[in-house]
């Protein structure tokens, strides 16, 4: 209803009778239908076009989409909507990256993303962009991915999302980049240091070369995230 911006429902025109059995509050039902929709249209894999019958819902649904920003696949949260690890995730964009991506807890610092339905937005968890053909033998160009903090333990193997000052990738500029880490060890009886850190790329461009931060360069090297999936 155009007068009053809502969407209003005729239950005498919702004809799934199993759908809305025991539900006796036209909001309830409502709320029921529209869910049935964000369902469907979550399955779409590269995308979900929608048209709508209704001219004025037409013109409802155009109004409200303008809210997602272009070219981002996900729901950008209204500030008043995030409740941060339980319905969103901060989305982190590399490209005007500045300072350290450690403090999550401020959510006006990041665009904070609801997740598609079969992804469970976790503690620790983020999302970026990769961009480049550095990894495209596991991340094709442009791809989205769902990160996690590193905590303890080994990285070797792992893809990981890292910041260096020194660091000049041609996919990502300055300061960080997205490869397979590897790292050569020094062990005694009492402790263990690195030697050296290799980050190498997962092309099928045979141009791009290994990334070699060595014991020198360790201090202003940080390991941001540890890629967990494709978005």
């Amino acid at each position: 209803m155009p007068s009053k911006n809502i969407i209003e429902i005729d239950p005498k025109l919702y004809f799934d009778i199993n759908g809305k059995k025991g539900i006796t509050n036209i909001e309830d039902l409502k709320k029921y239908i529209i869910n049935i929709y964000k369902t469907i249209m979550y399955r779409g894999i590269k995308g979900t076009f929608i048209y709508a019958c209704n001219k004025e819902l037409r013109e409802y649904l155009k109004e409200h989409v303008a809210g997602y920003k272009k070219e981002i696949p996900f729901r950008i949260l209204r500030f008043e909507e995030v409740n941060p690890y339980v319905n969103s995730i901060p989305l982190l964009d590399i490209s005007i990256a500045a300072g350290s991506f450690s403090d999550f807890q401020i959510h006006s610092d990041f665009d904070w993303i609801e997740l598609p339905f079969n992804v469970t937005a976790k503690k620790g968890h983020f999302v970026c962009k990769v961009v480049g053909e550095s990894m495209n033998k596991k991340i094709p160009n442009g791809s989205y991915c769902l990160f996690k903090e590193h905590a303890a333990g080994s990285r070797n193997g792992e893809i990981v999302l890292v910041k260096h000052t020194s660091l000049q990738d041609s996919d990502f500029g300055s300061g960080y980049t997205v490869k397979e880490y590897h790292s050569a060890k020094e062990i005694t009886e009492e402790n263990w240091k690195h030697q050296a850190i290799t980050l190498k790329p997962l092309s099928y461009n045979s141009e791009y070369e290994n990334i070699n931060i060595v014991v020198d360069e360790l201090n202003d090297f940080k390991v941001i995230g540890v890629f967990v999936s494709l978005l």
